[in-house]
């Protein structure tokens, strides 16, 4: 099994807001990568919201023991098939959750998720949710 967060669920898990994500987190860590897409996401959010230092060495800490996914040709013609069905009929996703999509239908992953409305749009997608509710 290969579990795939998303970024928000990234940020959650680093500011350690949620119980229950820390414990599946902490519990499924060997089945976990991380999309060099989301690496990309947190680090524009670190800069842009002039995150702490120690969120800084828990998201670096994360990269460093986590084996990353590269973004490949084979996403790029997932990513352009999902996106055009998703529009056509007006379910569009956001870009960066197209992205990481097209990543996990590659992989056979499963995207980790609190945005399950979103990504329950693409075809095909397994998702899971790991945060309470009230995160």
């Amino acid at each position: 099994m290969i579990y795939l967060p998303d970024t928000n669920t990234v940020s959650v898990f680093l500011r350690g807001q949620d119980e229950q994500l820390n414990r599946l987190m902490t519990e499924h860590w060997e089945d976990l990568k991380l999309s060099t897409i989301v690496i990309a996401e947190r680090e524009y959010g670190i800069i842009r919201h002039r995150s702490g230092q120690r969120y800084r060495d828990r998201f670096e800490g994360m990269v460093k023991l986590l084996p990353q996914v590269d973004f490949n040709r084979e996403d790029a013609s997932h990513h352009a098939a999902i996106r055009t069905k998703l529009e056509r009929v007006g379910q569009g996703i956001g870009p960066m959750d197209t992205l990481i999509a097209a990543q996990a239908l590659r992989l056979g992953a499963t995207v980790v998720t609190h945005h399950l409305a979103e990504f329950k749009r693409v075809p095909k997608l397994k998702v899971v949710d790991w945060q309470t509710a009230s995160a």
